[in-house]
């Protein structure tokens, strides 16, 4: 029987630039194997982590499939769950090497798989495309960044008339109601992305992450720092009483909690937000409620237009994205015709064959 597949986001393209949470797929203490992959695009690195992954699903291993938020279709990793056997994407922009070299991690080349010769008339056009991709990522990040002062302007007309007394108490509530059992071992947290912005837009997979816990409460109501507010209050809450937290970070302000999720008694808080548009079934608290509405009305006019040029802005990062992921597309034809695939079919029997050795292991 197949085991249960998972999908997120290490990494996101904010109003920070790139932001890296790739040191949270897997600690090195304990990890099996870490393989850093390294190589250029085209050269197979997602196809090959791809195949790794469906492979060992159907020997029945739960898999999780870490994506790039530079294309959404590609893998920047995979994870063997049971077997704690980790595949990265070593490359920039998130690059990854070997930090206990030998004894965890180790290095995968697919440079030794291709027609160095092959490359020499491309050189130029390599160099050129590779310097494109990097400006047009730069100018996807200013877009976004101006996004995101955008959205203060429009979260400060709910924050600025937000009943924080109200914030509390129903902090208070959900702490009770939530967190009731106070587990005998540390608290740990694990930092992921279940929204990023991406060539095809802005793509979530919280449905897939929360669709196994039962019980689920929902932020919902006008952008506001409310959200935010109570989210880290449980969490720490959280830590206090030795329960493992997901922590799903907001991809447009990367150190703010988007969703919480908490595994071990099956419970998720999720934002219905402005930037994820979801509806989610569940327990709703809508911060509406928590705001004088009265007093804002006044500024309903400044409120639309910033709401408006918000949205505006990043649907312009959003499209330089996708306008970077079509050049880098175009890098990808150089290299893969100068690939021999059929070597690196070789090296994933040999990966799979070293796997089975840890299996054994395992199994002892």
């Amino acid at each position: 029987m197949k085991g249960k597949v998972k999908h997120y986001f290490p990494g996101g393209n904010t109003s920070k630039g790139f932001y890296s949470l790739y040191r949270y797929i897997m600690p090195q203490n304990k990890a099996k194997r870490i393989f850093c992959i390294k190589g250029g695009p085209g050269t197979g690195k997602s196809s090959f982590m791809k195949k790794i992954g469906e492979y060992y699903n159907e020997k029945g291993y739960d898999i999780e499939y870490q994506h790039c938020s530079s294309d959404n279709n590609s893998l920047d990793g995979v994870v063997i769950k049971g077997l704690n056997v980790v595949f990265l994407d070593g490359t920039a922009p998130h690059v990854v090497d070997p930090i206990n070299p030998g004894a965890v991690d180790e290095i995968l080349n697919m440079g030794e798989y291709w027609n160095e010769e092959g490359f020499q008339k491309y050189r130029n056009n390599v160099i050129e495309m590779n310097k494109e991709v990097g400006k047009t990522f730069k100018r996807a990040y200013k877009y976004i960044a101006a996004a995101k002062l955008v959205h203060d302007d429009w979260c400060s007309y709910y924050n600025d008339n937000l009943n924080y007394s109200k914030l509390n108490l129903m902090s208070e509530y959900l702490k009770e109601e939530i967190l009731n059992k106070k587990i005998d071992l540390p608290g740990s947290e694990r930092h992921m992305f279940a929204t990023a912005f991406t060539p095809d837009g802005i793509v979530t997979f919280i449905e897939n992450l929360s669709a196994d816990l039962n019980t689920k409460y929902v932020l919902s109501g006008p952008p506001t720092i409310g959200k935010h507010i109570i989210l880290e209050y449980l969490l720490q809450e959280g830590l206090k009483r030795g329960y493992y937290i997901e922590v799903l970070h907001s991809p447009l302000i990367p150190d703010r909690i988007e969703h919480l999720l908490f595994p071990e008694i099956g419970t998720a808080i999720l934002t219905s937000n402005e930037i994820n548009n979801k509806n989610f079934n569940g327990h709703e608290i809508n911060l509406e409620n928590m705001i004088n509405t009265n007093l804002i009305k006044k500024y309903n006019s400044q409120i639309e237009e910033s709401k408006n040029e918000f949205y505006s802005l990043l649907n312009k990062g959003l499209d330089s994205i996708f306008k970077a992921k079509t050049i880098h597309d175009k890098l990808e034809t150089y290299y893969v015709p100068n690939m021999k695939f059929e070597e690196i079919d070789k090296l994933f029997e040999n990966i799979i064959a070293r796997i089975s050795k840890y299996e054994t292991e395992l199994k002892k």
